[in-house]
């Protein structure tokens, strides 16, 4: 028990240190006169929509879980899922007080009204899980360059056996994909500016129950739904392919919105795989691969993970490791792929 505590106290701490020392506040939107301060600690996912329907509430405490938010289970010694709330859940200081308030009035001022026929409220949702995921890698980046010895000693041993070299490579790892967001965001200003919604291809799904996960990231999978490589190369001329996922679940339906640059033909590509996959299940377990393999910012419904086993929840935990860390090999689809968050069966209400 002791060794867990001290590791458990070592996680804490290593964790505090990193956030304190990553932390940005800028605003995303690329007009900056219009700014008008304070930066607000602004919510990628809706607190009054999709992660209050998340939460559960246990011992008069109201909580969820994220991917990334892990504690060390000493009775059965593995990372598992920490409770958090959805106060502090998926934020981010992305945003002035401004443009957070007069940007996504049209899908913040009602939580339950998105439409996925209109390209209006695609476009604000992509673009801000878009957003999220530009301003956490700035802060992996300003956290990467830090000259606190004792910051770049707990990054180095992150890396684990791979220790400096890892470190470095992680950052070369970072730069590229900043250029590549660079480019990314330099045309979403331009859509922003104009309004033209319709200047991003959308896949979009719409469940009529409530499936117990939300996400909003921009995510760079390696490969289509058939094993083509995408997103997967050591040149550093390639331009890497976003696809920019949002997953809202309302009080009595679940919207998936996957976007893509139309002039990027791997994300298309990517885009058009899922849209022919024929059999309901396999796309089910295809979106949920997709989430756990390639988006960090995921909240989850206790109601989904407290049901299950022990043994399911070690290996559920094991695959989410697998995707955080930067030095394990990529995941390929498996048709047997055993986690399924948008099966009827695991509706919070139903």
């Amino acid at each position: 028990m002791k060794k867990y505590i001290e590791a458990q106290k070592y996680y804490n701490n290593a964790l505090s240190r990193v956030r304190k020392e990553a932390k940005i506040k800028d605003c995303f939107h690329y007009d900056k006169n219009k700014c008008k301060l304070p930066f607000k600690n602004a919510h990628s996912l809706q607190r009054q929509g999709a992660l209050k329907i998340l939460e559960q509430e246990k011992n008069g405490n109201r909580y969820l879980y994220a991917h990334t938010e892990r504690y060390v289970n000493p009775e059965h010694s593995f990372l598992d899922l920490k409770p958090v709330g959805r106060k502090s859940a998926s934020t981010f200081f992305g945003f002035c007080d401004y443009h957070d308030t007069t940007l996504f009035s049209s899908i913040e001022n009602e939580p339950e009204c998105t439409d996925i026929e209109s390209d209006e409220h695609c476009f604000l949702h992509s673009y801000r899980s878009f957003a999220h995921s530009y301003h956490r890698k700035h802060e992996d980046w300003k956290l990467h360059n830090t000259t606190d010895p004792i910051t770049k000693k707990m990054l180095i041993k992150g890396y684990g056996n791979y220790g400096e070299r890892g470190f470095e490579n992680g950052k070369l790892g970072i730069k590229t994909a900043l250029n590549d967001f660079n480019i990314s965001k330099i045309k979403l200003d331009k859509m922003i500016e104009e309004k033209r919604y319709d200047r991003l291809d959308y896949y979009t799904l719409e469940l009529d129950y409530t499936a117990p996960i939300a996400c909003a990231a921009a995510t760079t999978p390696e490969y289509t739904f058939s094993k083509k490589p995408i997103n997967f190369s050591t040149d550093p001329n390639y331009e890497y392919s976003p696809v920019i996922t949002t997953v809202l679940p309302f009080s009595n339906r679940t919207i998936i919105i996957l976007a893509v640059f139309p002039d990027q033909p791997n994300g298309v590509m990517f885009l058009d795989e899922i849209d022919n996959i024929k059999y309901e299940l396999i796309l089910q377990k295809y979106l949920s691969f997709h989430l756990i393999n390639h988006a960090e910012n995921c909240y989850l419904s206790p109601h989904f993970y407290e049901k299950k086993s022990l043994k399911w929840k070690i290996k559920y935990c094991s695959s989410l490791d697998h995707m955080l860390s930067s030095t394990t090999p990529v995941f390929t689809f498996s048709k047997k792929f055993p986690i399924n968050y948008f099966s009827r069966s695991e509706a919070i209400n139903e």
